[in-house]
This record gives structure tokens, sequence and C-alpha cells, in this order.
């Protein structure tokens, strides 16, 4: 009776699922921020957009403007803790000694 080492078992599932630097082929850090904030943003507009359409009287469902809305406030409170974390990092890293 053969006993496999726990090490084995899944091995091959960790590894495929690892994220691995590429080079030259994935988007860099400052891109994705710049993708990000603009999503905000756009989504910011958005929803003042359907907002002050719906006060100004036009036919605009609520639910959508609620929607909008939401997803507005979530993006921004995902970008605000994003902010927070690099900047948690960041004292982290000044904290370190050489």
């Amino acid at each position: 009776m053969a006993i496999e080492a726990i090490g084995a078992i899944g091995g091959d599932i960790v590894r495929s699922n690892a994220i691995a630097p590429q080079s030259g082929t994935g988007a860099d850090f400052m891109s994705l921020l710049n993708d990000g904030i603009s999503r905000v943003d756009e989504s910011l507009k958005t929803a003042d957009t359907q907002l002050r359409g719906l006060a100004a009287g036009e036919d605009i469902p609520i639910h959508d403007v609620m929607i909008s809305m939401e997803r507005a406030r979530l993006d921004l409170m995902l970008v605000a803790e994003v902010r927070n974390r690099v900047i948690e990092a960041y004292q982290e890293l000044t904290r370190m000694q050489l």
C-alpha cells in the first residue's frame, strides 16, 4: 500500500491557479488605476445625470436612478479602500529597516 505525500495532493491545482507575473503582456499598475478611476468617474456622472433628470421631472424610472446611485457609491467606496491600502503599504515600506 503506497502512501502519497500531502504536498502531492492538489499540488497541480495550486500551481495552475497561481498568479504568475507576465512580462510585457499585462497592464501596469498605473493604467489599472487610471481605468478604475475613469470607470468610477463615469458611474458618478451617470448617477448625477439620472438624478438631475428625475428632479427635473423627466420620465426616468426611480429604480434605475437608485441602482445607478448605489453602483456609484460602491465604486467610490472601492476606490477609497484601494487608496487606504496603498497608503498603508507605503507606510509599511517606509518603516522597513534596510
